[in-house]
């Protein structure tokens, strides 16, 4: 059997996803644009346009990008919903689920002139209701927050468990099997928020990975509804 490689010829693809869209992901997208890697950045706009702020365990002030803020900032990058306010999911009614997903698709579709296709979940929460609402709303994907810690393709894409957090322990470990393994069609995701990169001092230790991965012959750098799109026109999904 024939096999199956990414776009380009390469063996692996790799991925980041962050949420919440704060300050620090001015710092994280000129990181990104660096080395060559595309990220999808899942916002939630009615939290934008009241520039929450919060703060975090560390002491430190997180504040969410205005709308303003964003409107050329991730450019080459894929923006994704989170929600409209991000709220825990459980126990809510399908109604405000749908409203939660669909309006903040369209507002983020208004507010960036391109099309959302994709939505991570707020928390730790996921329900075949929410991945019902999620195709109802036209999400061509679903990423929740439970690890994988696998390379693998999603089986379900309204299921898409990512590959790893990246305050996990094994985060390196993680990201040299993948750069040795020979899976076919390997994917390696991190996800996050950029804001940790400052409250856990890790802005180097990300460096460092993006460069080793940048420098890998035989890995492409896409966007998850990239990936999406791709592995649907080559009928793996």
């Amino acid at each position: 059997m024939e096999k199956l490689f990414y776009p380009g010829g390469k063996k692996k693809v790799f991925t980041v996803s962050y949420d919440d869209g704060v300050l620090q992901d001015v710092r994280f997208v000129e990181l990104l644009n660096k080395y060559g890697i595309k990220g999808t950045f899942n916002l939630n706009s009615e939290l934008m346009r009241s520039e929450f702020a919060w703060v975090h365990e560390s002491g430190m002030v997180v504040r969410r990008l205005s709308p303003d803020a964003v409107s050329e900032l991730y450019n080459g990058h894929e923006i994704a919903s989170h929600s409209l306010t991000h709220p825990y999911f459980e126990g809510k009614p399908r109604e405000f689920i749908l409203h939660e997903m669909g309006q903040d698709r369209e507002n983020l579709r208004c507010l960036f002139g391109q099309e959302v296709s994709g939505f991570a979940a707020p928390f730790d929460y996921w329900s075949p209701v929410m991945a019902e609402a999620a195709k109802d709303c036209g999400f061509a994907y679903a990423r929740i927050s439970e690890m994988s810690r696998s390379y693998d393709l999603p089986e379900d894409l309204y299921y898409w468990r990512p590959g790893i957090f990246h305050l996990d322990g094994e985060l390196d470990q993680f990201v040299d099997g993948f750069l040795e393994t020979d899976t076919e069609l390997a994917l390696c995701q991190i996800v996050g928020h950029s804001y940790d990169l400052d409250a856990e001092n890790m802005w180097e230790r990300m460096e460092n990975i993006f460069r080793r991965v940048s420098r890998a012959e035989n890995v492409a750098f896409m966007t998850h509804i990239e990936i999406v799109r791709y592995l649907k026109s080559i009928g793996v999904r």
